[in-house]
């Protein structure tokens, strides 16, 4: 009688050492296969790299942009109350010299 895990009769002769060498080029082709993974990753990872470094400029560019937008913008909403006083400034000068012109 077999208690579920263990078989009735003992193994063949030689089928333990046909096993052993089964498993271990399982275990060869698994550490073949870990190598390339690891290699693989390693060239993923470098590659990586060299784009976070030339993407860096780039978003520097973009940074130096969109502050450059800020200050002009800045100056947009400064233009408009120098453009009125200088308006001003040009009728009060128009008023002046048409009233030294009729006083003279």
């Amino acid at each position: 009688m077999s208690t579920g895990n263990q078989p009735d009769s003992p193994a063949a002769p030689g089928t333990h050492s046909e096993e052993i060498a089964a498993i271990h080029a399982r275990l060869d082709a698994g550490d073949a296969r870990m190598a390339r993974i690891e290699q693989s990753l390693k060239a993923n990872t470098e590659a990586t790299e060299r784009v976070e470094s030339n993407t860096r400029e780039v978003i520097s560019l973009f940074a130096l942009a969109a502050n450059g937008f800020k200050a002009l913008e800045g100056l947009g909403k400064l233009a408009k109350p120098v453009a009125a006083i200088l308006g001003l400034g040009a009728a009060a000068l128009s008023l002046w010299a048409a009233f030294k012109g009729v006083f003279k």
